[in-house]
């Protein structure tokens, strides 16, 4: 399979199409859309894989009701605090994502019982943001 990136050289952009080969011996096959240019791709002895794990979420208990980010960004915006009644459809969260801001609406009526993230935060794809009693 095929992956493409951008690559920025001495101020131009390229797209770079890099094809991964499943036998070790050969070095992967590499496309740039550019003007004609000798390439050469050899794998770097010095470049470590490193698995990095990502905490885990502690589960709900049973009763409560969450609101979940619906993708990955970063928390502009906290709108409620522990405490607050919050009623289906009510904005709880601002954040950014692809370089737009969203509101992350409540899809429950509640009180809410605990805040999980901060401003300024990362969030990712389904993290528990808010719980609801």
């Amino acid at each position: 399979m095929a992956k493409k990136f951008k690559v920025k050289v001495n101020g131009k952009e390229y797209i770079v199409e890099v094809e991964e080969i499943r036998e070790r011996r050969s070095a992967p096959r590499v496309a740039i859309e550019a003007p004609k240019a000798p390439v050469e791709a050899k794998p770097s002895p010095k470049v470590e894989e490193k698995l990095v794990e990502k905490p885990v979420q502690p589960e709900v208990r049973a009763g409560e009701k969450v609101v979940r980010a619906p993708m990955g960004g970063v928390v502009m915006k906290v709108l409620v605090k522990v405490g607050d009644e919050v009623k289906s459809g009510d904005t709880v969260i601002v954040f950014e994502a692809m370089k737009m801001e969203n509101e992350l609406k409540s899809p429950y009526s509640g009180k809410v019982k605990e805040v999980k993230v901060k401003e300024g935060e990362m969030m990712e794809t389904g993290q528990v943001v808010v719980v609801l009693e």
